[in-house]
């Protein structure tokens, strides 16, 4: 028990016990009892006084009726004063004698009982309280009186109105100067309202944790390191691990060791910015099954903003994920089958053009001049069939561009013509004088320029004007040379709805479209590390918008579309695999001159090449085809033909410009590069790199 008073106490209220409660109502207590000591004792010293007065001046009555009025003054000062130091305490005290009557009260217990002090004074408990309840505090006060030491109850109190209340009290016996025992002083604390929302708070947490224990999904807490402080029974499910396992760190041994990366760095980001994390990634079970979950931690924070921790959810998605691809496969399959009639449409068109006017060829054989016409009919019709067949190629297996400097301003005036051809839009063009050359894929830059102008004829039906601009964007100084192109038209414009999604392989809104042009411009155009965009405003028009790097060299070379052939007197080597080509291969380069000799394989080619150097007469050129299935191509060939002869001059050709060969052929030891399909302009240009 205290015996010194500490200033930095506080009477206490209703509000939430601290851990030294029990210590302040002893306290609080101890100063009652200390008061009622001293007041006992000051008012026998004044009796003492009095009596002393009266013996000393018997029948004087002035003087000592004086110092009898200003002892009693004193007393009732003191009086007032404890009285004024109970009433101020919020908690109740009260004083009974040793019959268990109520002979003093403070303000508190007033409010409590609901009778002022002058009806509770000379009452018992059986006054205010239930016969059980009375009978019980009675036992309480008879223990302490007995014992003689105070003694701490936690009780529900009933009144004899129905009325209940919890009391915290504490009890002790007080004595008089003499040593008397003269009854018991208590203090005690009205923690109805604590209690009620303590059991509400228990019953809150007990409903928390059986909806977290029931519940479908796994639901994780962490503290601010990211350490698992709780989990619920599905998370243990899902992930295998106890929740012992699981506390700390152990979270992270469940998780596939090459996701672990990734998922630190993504739950990194969002602690530091206090974003939700969010990702999907695979875990290993200790069967060592592999699953996909779904992991969501939002951000508990602190009144000050700072993050205490995280609260989470873990979800198995293992079969979501399946049906999501099987969905999309579903889908794809919906598009292969949009995209198949779509070509099936365009190439259709392209045979009866190439048929139409082959079948005319023969019918017109007696006049050169309509065979001719003819037969140039038949090569157009056949370009464009390689430009579906490259499109197509571009965006299935990648299409890596084989860079060369171009004149943009000449490809983009003959793309935008070839484009428009037959159509009712005409063509207006803002190119800048001073356009630099830039460095791309002739063949991959004119099929952008052909889809953006098909696009926009496609969206004026009725006809309009198509304006295609380029200008030099960046500086030298800034080493990001590029130039900038846009095809503007007046048509129908886009809906703010597929605007984000003109670029998604397979989406179209036109009935004849497959969807796939602008997904091929925008594969094309970030392959050369460029860019594409569109604004589009509904009913007035769109404008695409593509920048492709720039040269440093000042001088484009000569475009490969020029139609003078080269002939010449080399003797060349052709493998390929299709007897077709061979065939046309050997009759054109005859026309061109050339002494031909064809192989089928690679271990032929370079049997004969090594003939022919042995006999004296070998190859100026060899011509190898890329791809041979289930033997060596043009890779392998080219590195044996190397160690025979380290001059070599090499032609790669494949109809495949996704192979990386195709796009960096030099790095391999080829010379030039021959696109398939050709014809004798293509191959008589590449010869000519090599020999002239």
């Amino acid at each position: 028990m205290h015996n010194k008073y500490d200033p930095s106490d506080e009477a206490m209220t209703g509000e939430m016990p601290s851990p030294g409660e029990a210590q302040r109502l002893r306290h609080e207590l101890w100063l009652c009892r200390i008061e009622l000591k001293r007041q006992d004792e000051e008012l026998r010293r004044t009796r003492a006084e009095l009596e002393v007065l009266r013996i000393r001046h018997p029948g004087r009555d002035s003087t000592p009726g004086e110092q009898r009025r200003q002892a009693e003054e004193e007393a009732n000062r003191d009086k007032a004063l404890l009285r004024c130091l109970i009433d101020s305490v919020g908690d109740l005290i009260f004083i009974k004698d040793m019959n268990g009557v109520y002979i003093a009260c403070n303000k508190a217990s007033e409010e409590f009982i609901g009778l002022p002090e002058s009806e509770q004074i000379g009452k018992t408990d059986f006054d205010f309280f239930d016969r059980d309840m009375a009978e019980t505090l009675r036992e309480h006060d008879r223990q302490i009186l007995v014992s003689g030491k105070e003694r701490h109850n936690e009780e529900w109190v009933t009144f004899r109105d129905g009325r209940r209340g919890l009391l915290d009290t504490l009890k002790a016996p007080f004595y008089g100067p003499d040593g008397e025992q003269l009854g018991l002083v208590g203090i005690s604390r009205d923690i109805s309202d604590r209690k009620r929302m303590e059991d509400a708070l228990r019953e809150s947490e007990e409903r928390f944790r059986t909806l977290c224990d029931s519940a479908p999904i796994g639901i994780f807490l962490s503290d601010s390191e990211g350490n698992n402080i709780y989990c619920n029974p599905r998370w243990e499910e899902i992930t295998g691990m106890s929740a012992a396992e699981g506390r700390g760190q152990g979270w992270s041994k469940a998780i596939h060791p090459d996701d672990l990366e990734e998922i630190g760095k993504i739950w990194l980001e969002a602690f530091s910015t206090g974003r939700l994390f969010s990702h999907e990634h695979r875990q290993l079970t200790p069967q060592g099954q592999t699953i996909w979950v779904r992991a969501l931690a939002t951000p508990v924070k602190n009144p000050d903003g700072t993050i205490s921790g995280h609260v989470g959810t873990l979800e198995d998605i293992t079969e979501l994920r399946q049906a999501r691809q099987e969905l999309l496969k579903a889908q794809k399959l919906e598009s292969l089958g949009v995209l198949a009639g779509g070509i099936a449409h365009d190439f259709n068109n392209i045979l009866t053009a190439i048929l139409g006017n082959v079948s005319l060829a023969r019918l017109q054989l007696h006049d050169h001049e309509k065979v001719t016409k003819r037969l140039e009919g038949a090569e157009l019709a056949t370009i464009r069939a390689t430009d579906l067949a490259q499109q197509l190629l571009t965006f299935a297996r990648g299409g890596e561009p084989v860079k060369k400097i171009i004149d943009a301003r000449g490809l983009l005036r003959e793309a935008a013509d070839f484009a428009l051809h037959g159509s009712n839009v005409r063509c207006e063009f803002a190119l800048a004088d001073d356009l630099w050359p830039v460095e791309a894929d002739e063949g991959q830059l004119v099929q952008v320029m052909h889809n953006l102008v098909l696009n926009a004829v496609q969206a004026m039906p009725e006809g309009g004007t198509v304006t295609i601009s380029a200008d030099n964007a960046g500086t030298s100084q800034e080493g990001k040379r590029s130039v900038r192109i846009s095809v503007a038209d007046s048509g129908t414009g886009i809906s703010e709805q597929h605007l984000q999604r003109i670029f998604d392989p397979y989406f179209t809104t036109k009935q004849q479209g497959s969807g796939l042009g602008l997904a091929t411009c925008y594969s094309i155009v970030r392959r050369h590390g460029g860019e594409i965009g569109v604004a589009s405003i509904l009913g007035e028009g769109s404008t695409f918008t593509i920048s492709v790097p720039a040269s440093d060299l000042e001088t484009a070379s000569k475009s490969d579309s020029q139609k003078t052939l080269i002939h010449g007197s080399s003797r060349v080597l052709v493998m390929d695999d299709e007897e077709i080509i061979r065939e046309m291969a050997k009759v054109m380069l005859g026309e061109l001159g050339y002494t031909v000799e064809c192989v089928e394989n690679g271990s032929r080619a370079v049997e004969l090449y090594l003939e022919r150097k042995e006999q004296g007469s070998p190859f100026s050129v060899v011509i190898l085809d890329l791809t041979i299935p289930g033997g060596a191509g043009g890779r392998e060939v080219i590195a044996s033909l190397l160690k025979l002869d380290q001059n070599v001059k090499a032609i790669v050709s494949s109809g495949y410009s996704s192979d990386p060969v195709m796009a960096n052929y030099r790095q391999y030891g080829f010379s030039a590069v021959l696109k398939k399909p050709y014809g004798a302009q293509e191959m008589s240009n590449a010869l000519r790199e090599l020999l002239i």
